[in-house]
C-alpha cells in the first residue's frame, strides 16, 4: 500500500477541471490513489464528492442507484488496472482508472508551471507527494527548483523565514527559538523520509556554508541557542590574532556544535559571528528583548578562559564586557583622583565616551551608574581645573567669603551636584574609582568650606559689606524692586524655594531650559543697572544661622533678625505685607501678598487656586510664593533619590505657565541651602543646638577645627547666649538623627542662596523692546563640558562690542586667591594664547564678516576641532555663550560660512544633540593646515 498515491484536494480538483472542459455525459471517475472523503466545489458546476474505497466490494457499495446520471463522484481506488466491466460503462473514459503523475503532483502542490530535473529526483518531493503538509506550499514564480521546493518546505512545515531567501542569521534566529527538533528527528525516521535529512544537510551547506548544517543539527539535539549564544562570541573574537583566544576559538566549542575538524570551525565561527547581530536582532524582533538578553548572558557564560574573556572585553553585548569597560573607567578616574591634568581627564573622558559603544549604554537599568560614571569624569575635569584656586581680590579678612561666594554662585553648585550623582557603592573597580574621585572633590570642598566659613565671620564682624555680595535682607531691595523700578511695565513672581541650595537650582536651570518654551536668566544681571558685583549671578548670603525661621524672615521682611530674637515663620507674610522697599511699588490700601504652603498649595501639593489667580492679576506688580518642596524632602530618608526638575515639583510648571501668561519675569530664590547627608557624622549633642548649630556660651569656649563662632547684630543667637556656633563643612552634625539633609551651618552650600530672575523666551519679544528680558542660557562652567585647557582665539581678532545681553563672564582660569598678608607677589605673565589656523585663513579673511560674527565661527570651529570634530549642543552653546536651544540656529549660520561649494564642513545631528565638523574638508576649502 505504500506505493499508492497519495492524493490531495488539489490533485484531484486540478484534474477534474482538466476533463471538465470538454462536454461530458458520465459524471464518475476513478483516480488511482487514496485520500479522505470530502466534496470539491467549482465554480459555475455542481459540486463532486471524493470518495476513497478500500476494494472492489466496498466500491459496489458507494456506487450511485441505476439510473442516476448526475451524481459527480471521484473515487480513489486502490488498484490501478481497470474498473469492472460492468460498471465501466457508467464511468467518464469508458471506466479507465486515471493517474495522476508524480511530476503533475509535484507541480500542483507546489503551484508550479514547470519543474526542473534536480527536483523531481530529489527524496523531498517523494516525501513531499506521500505527506501532508500544515500550510500551502508555494514557490515563487511558478519554477519548481530543488532550492524553491526546500525553501517552500521549510517555510509552510518549519516555519522558517525565506522571504528574503534563506540566511544564516534567519537560521540562527529561527533555532534559538523553535523548539520541535525531535518532531523532525521523530518525522525522518519513517521509511517515506528515506535520505531527505540527507539532503537537506547538503542543501544547508550549499546555500550557507559548513555553519548551515551545524546549527541544523544543534536544534536537531534541542540545543537550537547554542550556535547563536557561540555565534555571538565569535562575532568579536574570529578577528582575534590572539595565539591563546585563536586556540579557544578552534577547540572550545567543537564538542557542543559537533564539529569534526580545526579547518571547519575555522569556517563555522568566521560564518556565525558575521551573522550574529543579524540574528539577535530578529531574536529580539520576534520574541522581544527578554529573549534576546538571555542568548546574550548564556553566551558570556560560555567562556571562563581569562585570555579569552579579555579579548571580549571590547563587545558590545555581553554583560561581563560592560563590567570590564566600567572597570577601565574605574582605573582612569583613580589616576585622575590622583593626579588630576587636561591629559588624565581625557583619557577618563574617553573611556567614559566608550561606555555609548555597549548595549547596556540604552538600558533603563543603567542611567543610575552611567550618570554616577559622567558625574565623576565631570569632577575629574573640576580637579584639573579648579578655577577657585585662581580667584583674585583685595586682601582683608573677609576677602575669601566674598570671592568664594561669587565662584560658588557660578559653579559651585555643579560641583556639589556632581559630588552627589558621583557618590555610591565601592565594591568594584568603578565604584572605587568613582569613589577617589568624589574622596579628592570632598577634600577640596572642605577646605574651601572652612576658609569660607572663617572668612564669614570676618565679613560680619565688619558690617557685612555688600559691593560684591549680597546680605539676604537686602536681596529684595536690590534685585527684585530695582528690577520692578527701571520699567514700570514689568512684573515680577518671587518664587521663593525654601531650602533650595545652588545644587539643586542649576538642576532646575537645566530642565527648565529644556522646555517647550525655554526659561533662562534675565539679560538684567549683566546690565549696568542690574549687575551686582564681579560674578556672574548676584552672590546672596543667608542670615545665620541658616534656619528657615531665621533666613527667610530676613528676606521677606527686608530686615535682619538681631540676638535673641522669637523664631516664627509664621509672621512672614506679615513682614512681606510691611516690607517697605516693596510697599512702595503699591498704591492706595493694597499691600504686598505673600502665599505660604497652606494657601498656596491644594492638600496633594498642587497650586491652589489663589495662587494662580494671584499670579494672573497683574493688577500687582509683584507677587510672592513660597515652595518647600526641596525643604520638606530633607526630613526624608537619605536613602531617598531626588531629581530635582520643573516636573518632579508638582505645583512648578503650573505657577510659570500661568506667570508666562501674565508676562510675569521670576525671582527664583532661597532662603538658606542645605547639606546633603551623605557624609555628616555626629560632633555630640548640646542642649538647644540644631544638627549645624549651636548656642555660642562664651569667649572662652574653644572651638574645634570644625566649628566657626558668630555673633553681632545680624546673628540670630538663641537669648543670653554669647553668639552661634556654626559648622564649616559638610562633614560634621550634632545630634544623631538622620535626615537626607540639614541646614543651619556656615558652609557655601547652606549660605550662598540662589537668587536670580528669570523669563520665558517669549517674555522678551521684539514686539517688548525690553532688552533687560532678553532669557539666556544659564552658565555652565567650562569644566562641566571637560574643557579644561585655555581657549583658543584669533591672533589678529578685532574688539568686540558689547552686547545687548549678559556679557560672557571673564574666564574663570584668570583669577588668584588672596593671601590675607602680606600681599601676594606679582602672578607669573599669563601664557601667549595658541595661535589658530583656522583664524589665520585668507577665505576667512575675505568673507568680510562682522568682527562679533567672525569670533564665534573661530570660537566654534576651534572648539569643536579640539573635540575630534563632534560635541554636544549644551558643550558648543556654552563655549559660544548663546542660548542652547539656539544652537541649530547658529550651526546653520555656521553652514553659511563654512559649507562652500555644498560641501558639507558642518552639520547639525538634531536627533542626537550633536554637532559634527569635517576636519579634513574644513582644511580643503580654507587652505590651511590643521
Amino acid at each position: 500500500m505504500s506505493d499508492i498515491p497519495s492524493l490531495t484536494q488539489r490533485d484531484i480538483a486540478e484534474q477534474i477541471g482538466k476533463l471538465y472542459r470538454y462536454e461530458r455525459k458520465r459524471h464518475l471517475f476513478a483516480f488511482f490513489g487514496t485520500g479522505i472523503e470530502e466534496q470539491l466545489t467549482f465554480p459555475n458546476m455542481p459540486p463532486l464528492r471524493v470518495v476513497p474505497v478500500r476494494s472492489e466490494l466496498e466500491l459496489r457499495e458507494r456506487m450511485p442507484v441505476l439510473g442516476d446520471e448526475e451524481t459527480r463522484i471521484a473515487f480513489l481506488v486502490p488498484w490501478a488496472t481497470e474498473i469492472p466491466i460492468d460498471l465501466a460503462g457508467r464511468f467518464a473514459q469508458s471506466g479507465k482508472i486515471l493517474r495522476i503523475g508524480t511530476e503533475a503532483r509535484l507541480m500542483t502542490l507546489l503551484g508550479a508551471n514547470e519543474i526542473e530535473g534536480e527536483a523531481r529526483k530529489s527524496a523531498l518531493s517523494t516525501y513531499l507527494l506521500t505527506t501532508s503538509a500544515p500550510a500551502p506550499l508555494k514557490v515563487p514564480a511558478g519554477r519548481l527548483t530543488l532550492a524553491a521546493m526546500w525553501n517552500a518546505w521549510l517555510s509552510a512545515v518549519w516555519r522558517i523565514d525565506v522571504s528574503g531567501g534563506l540566511g544564516l542569521d534567519t537560521l540562527l534566529s529561527w533555532a534559538a527559538l523553535d523548539h520541535r527538533g525531535a518532531h523532525f528527528v521523530e518525522a525522518m525516521s519513517g521509511p517515506t523520509a528515506k535520505g531527505v535529512r540527507d539532503e537537506l544537510l547538503a542543501y544547508l551547506k550549499a546555500q550557507l556554508g559548513e555553519a548551515g548544517p551545524v546549527v541544523w543539527k544543534a536544534w536537531e539535539r534541542g540545543r537550537g541557542t547554542t550556535p547563536l549564544a557561540y555565534a555571538l562570541l565569535f562575532e568579536t573574537l574570529s578577528s582575534s590574532e590572539h595565539a591563546g583566544v585563536k586556540m579557544w576559538v578552534n577547540l572550545a566549542p567543537r564538542s557542543a556544535l559537533d564539529v569534526a575538524s580545526d579547518g571547519a570551525m575555522a569556517a563555522v565561527a568566521g560564518a556565525l559571528g558575521a551573522s550574529a547581530d543579524g540574528a539577535l536582532r530578529q531574536v529580539e524582533q520576534k520574541a522581544g528583548a527578554t529573549a534576546a538578553r538571555a542568548i546574550v548572558q548564556a553566551a558570556d557564560a560560555l567562556v571562563e578562559n581569562a585570555d579569552v574573556r579579555e579579548a571580549l572585553a571590547g563587545d558590545r553585548r555581553l554583560p561581563s564586557a560592560w563590567r570590564a569597560r566600567l572597570a577601565a573607567l574605574g582605573r582612569a578616574l583613580a589616576e585622575a583622583a590622583a593626579a588630576p591634568s587636561a591629559e588624565s581627564v581625557g583619557r577618563a573622558a574617553a573611556v567614559c565616551k566608550g561606555l555609548e559603544g555597549h548595549a547596556f549604554y540604552a538600558d533603563t537599568d543603567q542611567m543610575v551608574i552611567i550618570a554616577r560614571a559622567e558625574m565623576a569624569v565631570r569632577l575629574t575635569a573640576w580637579l584639573a581645573a579648579r578655577p577657585d584656586r585662581d580667584l583674585q581680590g583685595p586682601p582683608t579678612p573677609h576677602g575669601d567669603a566674598e570671592l568664594l561666594a561669587r565662584w560658588y554662585a557660578a559653579e559651585g553648585g555643579y560641583v556639589d551636584w556632581a559630588r552627589r550623582s558621583a557618590r555610591g557603592t565601592a565594591e568594584d573597580g568603578f565604584g572605587k574609582g568613582a569613589n577617589a574621585v568624589v574622596a579628592a572633590a570632598d577634600e577640596a570642598r572642605q577646605e574651601l568650606d572652612r576658609r569660607f566659613a572663617r572668612s564669614l565671620s570676618s565679613w560680619v564682624a565688619a558690617g557685612r559689606p555688600s559691593a560684591q555680595v549680597v546680605p539676604i535682607d537686602h536681596a529684595v531691595k536690590r534685585i527684585a524692586v530695582r528690577f520692578l523700578e527701571d520699567d514700570a511695565s514689568r512684573q515680577l513672581l518671587v518664587l521663593l524655594m525654601d531650602g533650595m541650595a545652588w545644587a539643586q537650582a542649576v538642576e532646575l536651570l537645566q530642565s527648565l531650559s529644556a522646555r517647550t518654551v525655554p526659561w533662562g536668566p534675565l539679560a538684567w544681571h549683566g546690565s549696568s543697572k542690574g549687575k551686582i558685583g564681579d560674578g556672574i549671578y548676584p552672590a546672596v548670603l543667608a542670615n545665620l544661622p541658616t534656619m528657615t525661621d531665621v533666613s527667610r524672615a530676613a528676606f521677606f521682611g527686608g530686615k535682619a533678625l538681631p540676638p535673641g530674637a522669637a523664631w516664627n515663620t509664621s509672621k512672614d507674610v506679615e513682614r512681606w505685607a510691611e516690607h517697605r522697599d516693596v510697599k512702595k511699588l503699591f498704591g492706595g490700601t493694597e499691600v504686598p501678598k505673600l502665599l505660604l504652603r497652606g494657601e498656596g498649595h491644594t492638600l496633594e501639593g498642587s497650586a491652589s487656586p489663589e495662587a494662580l489667580s494671584l499670579v494672573a492679576d497683574r493688577t500687582r506688580r509683584v507677587v510672592a510664593i513660597v515652595i518647600n518642596a526641596i525643604d520638606s524632602s530633607l526630613k526624608g530618608d537619605p536613602q531617598q533619590r531626588h531629581a530635582w526638575t520643573v516636573e518632579s515639583i508638582r505645583s512648578l510648571p503650573e505657577l510659570l505657565e500661568r506667570a508666562r501668561e501674565a508676562g510675569r519675569a521670576v525671582l527664583l530664590a532661597s532662603d538658606h541651602g542645605h547639606v546633603p547627608a551623605d557624609r555628616l557624622v555626629s560632633k555630640g549633642s548640646y542642649k538647644d543646638a540644631g544638627a549645624r548649630w549651636r548656642p555660642w556660651t562664651s569667649a572662652d569656649e574653644v572651638l574645634a577645627p570644625y566649628e566657626v563662632g558668630f555673633r553681632g547684630d545680624t546673628i540670630c543667637s538663641p537669648k543670653g547666649a554669647h553668639g552661634a556656633v556654626l559648622l564649616a563643612d559638610d562633614a560634621s552634625r550634632y545630634g544623631g538623627a538622620t535626615h537626607a539633609g540639614e541646614h543651619g551651618g556656615a558652609t557655601l552650600a547652606e549660605v550662598v542662596t540662589p537668587c536670580l530672575l528669570i523669563g520665558c523666551e517669549d517674555l522678551g519679544a521684539p514686539t517688548h523692546n525690553d532688552r533687560a528680558l532678553d532669557v539666556g542660557s544659564a552658565h555652565v562652567p567650562p569644566w562641566w563640558y571637560l574643557e579644561v585647557r585655555m581657549p583658543i582665539v584669533a591672533p589678529d581678532a578685532a574688539p568686540i562690542e558689547s552686547p545687548a545681553r549678559p556679557k560672557k563672564p571673564a574666564s574663570q582660569a584668570q583669577l588668584v586667591l588672596p593671601a590675607l598678608a602680606p600681599p601676594p607677589p606679582a602672578p607669573p605673565p599669563a601664557p601667549a594664547a595658541r595661535q589658530s589656523a583656522f583664524a589665520s585663513s585668507p577665505i576667512l579673511a575675505s568673507l568680510q564678516k562682522a568682527a562679533s560674527d567672525r569670533k564665534q565661527i573661530i570660537e566654534a570651529v576651534e572648539f569643536l576641532l579640539e573635540r575630534q570634530g563632534v560635541a554636544s549642543e549644551a558643550a558648543l552653546a556654552a563655549a559660544t555663550n548663546v542660548a542652547v536651544w539656539r544652537i541649530g540656529g547658529v550651526v546653520s549660520k555656521l553652514g553659511e560660512v563654512l559649507n562652500i561649494d555644498g560641501y558639507q564642513v558642518i552639520r547639525h545631528d538634531a536627533a542626537a544633540k550633536t554637532i559634527h565638523l569635517d576636519r579634513e574638508k574644513l582644511a580643503q576649502q580654507f587652505e590651511v593646515k590643521l
